[in-house]
């Protein structure tokens, strides 16, 4: 009876785990520019930027999501995380008019993401987050 609990619950691991590794393994698979562009657009229509506005934040989104992704291959400390996101925010900020920047700060996720990173041993990865 022990050996039938004990294979059912190490099958249940074995599958909840594979799904695990799964759903990771598609979310990595987007690229910088895929990254960088659904930021973008999420952006520009929930802010109405004009179309120049909307060139200048891709660009920025491109450089964050590169040297952020590069900065999680190689599992950089948790600072510097919060420096690229205070680098982005601080770049933002000077092409949104103040309306907007109040907007995308407002924004759930991104507030979330502001909380969080003020925690100590939280590494901050796009939208998700995990506790060390």
């Amino acid at each position: 009876m022990n050996k039938i609990i004990l294979k059912t619950l190490l099958a249940a691991f074995v599958i909840t785990t594979s799904g695990f590794a799964q759903e990771t393994d598609q979310r990595e698979q987007k690229t910088v520019e895929e990254s960088a562009s659904v930021e973008t657009e999420t952006m520009a229509d929930r802010l109405a930027l004009t179309s120049e506005q909307t060139e200048r934040i891709m660009e920025i989104n491109l450089d964050f999501a590169a040297k952020k992704k590069e900065a999680k291959e190689r599992s950089a400390p948790d600072e510097e995380f919060k420096l690229l996101y205070q680098n982005r925010e601080d770049s933002v900020r000077l092409i949104l008019n103040p309306e907007q920047f109040s907007s995308w700060k407002e924004n759930p996720i991104a507030k979330k993401i502001q909380e969080t990173a003020a925690k100590p041993g939280v590494i901050i990865l796009g939208e998700n987050y995990r506790e060390k």
